[in-house]
């Protein structure tokens, strides 16, 4: 029992000592170990628009069932949930370093996975935070169908206007859009460089002064809006040559192609073979009416001697004409009162300033989700802000690496089953019934038209069959009893059945014939059979 203690404090002292501990360059951390804590310090938006339910819990899947985050449970909903820090973060001077983890448990449509670093500002208040909550940063990963990339956006502030403008990233790294667990990083640089990372890889790298639409800085001149390009102004850079003239030798009329005077009509060649012909193996049916059917006629085929193509009426072929030219004309030459292309002159910008330090950005007072998703569980966790990218990199390789490996190899393996388990070769038929259909309600929880499109498609043909209408006909029945008679009975039954030879032929009972059966207890049957198999 004292070996079993000894053992417990032990496991104790040696997972406080691997796990990851914050230092003084630590701005923010949150890896939501401590849940009562963490449900505490992260404060739901009042605002009745933010009415996704949100979760502290492990993954649905969970490598460690203590390893909890922070889920976005439902699908079709919006989501604002934000932590205050207890003071604000100033980037002068110094590097800051963003990062976070997160999973798309159930795949991704059309959702939201970034986060934002909301300004600080007298009038911010963590309970009433919505969509139009000042931010300084806004990164991470946002996706909806084929449009998806990793944002880096910066609110920035007009010195001269005082008015606030988001600057984009110009480029557009992709969201690992797969069910494991990725990590994302920002890094922002005093020499005005920044690095985006996913899985500890680089996926850009920018600077301030050149990587974002629009930029921070705007142009020194811009063109005069009074200016206007003179009337006299040349910009063709060629004319016709002046004097030129048409070659007496150029003839116009020429064609483009013309017959090849080489070619002959080959010796074999058949102008007066079809290219189909009746099949001669085909007889008219013994018991084909043409009163009833029409007229037979064989099915076509191809005739066996085009078979080398040499029928109907020979074409001579066409070939480029040496004499042709086209239309003349004159020759272009440099113009000699070309003056260049016409630009507006320019003028110093009224609205020029220059920031030479668009790295440092508003001070922070907090982090915050603030997104619409389509998608259910989607999982945020571990979460650092700090000056020391090592803290960082201490953060990835303690807290995530080794579950992001282990994450990979399940879904390796469950891609192999699910891969086995569409081909119904290779397994129980019931199984593969069973694997589509649990497909399709994950897919149809994420998107609930689907549901609609299913039970659609099940109702359409049940529809059909119960509404569609058969057309009675009207057709003369011999029987085969009274060949040699010139009496005819008269039958409303409808024959449908096409096509069948005459050992098919479908027996029908007509209803002077039943009703002869009760006095005579003789039964006569006519046999009726509809041709359609006439070939033009």
């Amino acid at each position: 029992m004292n070996k079993l203690i000894l053992l417990l404090i032990l496991s104790i002292i040696i997972g406080v000592c691997v796990s990851f501990n914050p230092s003084k360059d630590t701005l923010f951390f949150e890896d939501f170990q401590d849940l009562g804590k963490s449900s505490s310090k992260w404060i739901k938006s009042s605002n009745q628009e933010y009415s996704g339910v949100i979760g502290f819990k492990a993954a649905n899947d969970p490598i460690d069932e203590n390893d909890n985050g922070l889920v976005l449970t439902q699908a079709g909903k919006r989501y604002a949930i934000t932590y205050q820090l207890s003071h604000a973060i100033d980037n002068t001077n110094k590097e800051l370093i963003v990062q976070y983890e997160l999973q798309f448990q159930e795949g991704v449509t059309c959702s939201g996975g970034y986060i934002k670093l909301y300004t600080d500002r007298e009038d911010f208040n963590v309970e009433t935070v919505d969509s139009n909550t000042p931010y300084s940063i806004m990164f991470g990963a946002d996706v909806c169908g084929s449009n998806d990339r990793i944002h880096f956006i910066v609110r920035h502030r007009n010195p001269i206007t005082n008015v606030h403008e988001e600057k984009l990233i110009t480029a557009k790294p992709s969201v690992r859009k797969d069910r494991v667990s990725h990590i994302y990083t920002l890094i922002i640089r005093p020499d005005n460089t920044f690095t985006i990372k996913v899985d500890d890889e680089s996926v850009l790298d920018g600077s301030f002064h050149d990587s974002f639409t629009p930029a921070f800085n705007p142009p020194k001149e811009i063109d005069d809006p009074t200016d206007s390009k003179p009337s006299d102004w040349v910009d063709d850079a060629e004319i016709p040559e002046p004097g030129a003239t048409k070659p007496d030798d150029w003839d116009e009329d020429q064609p483009l192609r013309i017959n090849d005077p080489q070619a002959v009509k080959p010796s074999d060649w058949l102008d007066n073979e079809p290219f189909l012909i009746s099949d001669p193996s085909e007889t008219q049916p013994p018991e084909w009416n043409e009163e009833d059917d029409g007229e037979w006629e064989a099915p076509s085929i191809e005739n066996p001697k085009c078979a080398s193509g040499q029928c109907g009426e020979w074409v001579i072929p066409t070939i480029a004409n040496p004499l042709y030219k086209g239309k003349w004309s004159a020759p272009m030459v440099a113009n000699p009162l070309y003056k260049g292309e016409w630009k507006p002159r320019q003028i110093a910008n009224p609205s020029y300033f220059n920031v030479e330090n668009p790295y440092i950005v508003e001070p922070i007072i907090a982090v915050g989700i603030e997104v619409l998703s389509n998608t259910r569980d989607i999982l945020f966790d571990n979460f650092i802000i700090t000056h020391s990218q090592e803290e960082a990199q201490q953060l990835l390789q303690e807290n995530w690496k080794e579950k992001h490996t282990i994450q990979k190899e399940r879904q390796a393996a469950k891609n192999a089953e699910d891969a086995k388990k569409l081909d119904p070769s290779q397994g129980d038929i019931f199984e593969t019934i069973k694997f589509y259909l649990t497909l399709f309600q994950s897919e149809a929880n994420q998107n609930p038209l689907l549901y609609l499109v299913g039970f659609s498609s099940l109702l359409l043909p049940i529809v059909f069959c119960f509404t569609r209408s058969k057309k009675p006909s009207s057709k003369k029945v011999k029987s085969d009893d009274d060949n040699n008679s010139t009496s005819t009975t008269t039958t409303n039954t409808s024959v449908t059945k096409e096509s069948v030879s005459i050992q098919d032929k479908p027996t029908i009972e007509s209803e002077e014939s039943d009703e002869s059966d009760e006095d005579n207890e003789t039964t006569k049957k006519s046999t009726v059979t509809k041709r359609t198999n006439k070939v033009k």
